[in-house]
């Protein structure tokens, strides 16, 4: 009898296991698009974080982002997040830091290539377009290699609200540039629909392979890249959790034809 049970109790617990593990791998959304906070409102004054870097991480091991009230940018890489901070150090901040803008994918390549040529950032925008079939279809792309040059930036952190909107703040921009590193470029395409809710058109971030120099990218050149795309399908949008949202005073974004058919005539 009691061989009986002690054989139950491991098939159950077998089974409970193997439950777990399944259900595990069901939430790892493979190429869905996550996004956390409002592009507009962010770029208007909401840095306040309200996300943890662990919760980030349960929808996605890739992509970038903003941390709480900013002092620089975020990275995504592998399942790891990376801080890349106004004074060019790059960190790992611990799982209780907080973002108020992200953009993250669980990474997994459709289509990838070598591109041996000499480029710079406005002719391999270029090349990354062409491979891109659905030009309103959204897109996480990855590019490793030596860059002979990156140019990135990172923005102060700020304490006192009302925050200033970014726009106004550029000159507190930090600028870093980089020569001969080896790095990945993490970024996205997405599409003009979703300009002013998420940041349309191409966006990269930089983390360099010893994980000590990143940020938001503004220029790179080199040679030889792997580029690795996967096109995205879904779009989940969790606004950001402050109260400032929903005061936030957004621009209106006219839309004639829409408006007339709203209205009937």
């Amino acid at each position: 009898m009691k061989l009986r049970f002690l054989l139950f109790s491991c098939l159950l617990l077998n089974a409970i296991n193997s439950f777990s593990q399944h259900a595990i791998n069901n939430s790892k959304r493979f190429n869905h698009f996550y996004q956390y906070g409002v592009a507009d409102a962010f770029i208007g004054g909401l840095y306040k974080g309200s996300l943890t870097l662990k919760e980030l991480k349960q929808h996605g091991n890739f992509g970038l982002g903003a941390p709480n009230l900013l002092d620089g940018e975020l990275i995504i890489l592998d399942g790891k997040v990376y801080q890349s901070k106004a004074n060019g150090e790059t960190i790992e901040p611990n799982n209780q830091t907080t973002t108020s803008l992200s953009f993250v994918t669980f990474f997994k390549a459709d289509t990838s290539f070598t591109v041996k040529d000499e480029l710079n950032q406005k002719n391999f925008s270029t090349s990354i377009m062409n491979f891109l079939k659905d030009k309103n279809g959204m897109y996480a792309i990855k590019i490793t290699g030596k860059f002979n040059t990156v140019k990135t930036r990172a923005f102060p952190p700020f304490s006192q609200e009302p925050f200033p909107p970014l726009s106004t703040v550029l000159d507190k921009q930090q600028f870093f540039n980089l020569q001969n590193i080896d790095g990945t470029l993490i970024g996205f395409y997405l599409p003009g629909y979703l300009n002013s809710v998420s940041i349309s058109g191409l966006h990269f971030h930089f983390l360099s392979n010893d994980k000590k120099h990143g940020g938001h990218v503004l220029d790179y050149g080199g040679s030889n890249f792997r580029i690795e795309i996967a096109r995205l399908y879904g779009f989940q949008l969790d606004e950001q959790n402050d109260p400032s949202l929903q005061r936030f005073e957004f621009k209106k974004q006219v839309n004639e034809s829409l408006d007339k058919v709203e209205k009937g005539h």
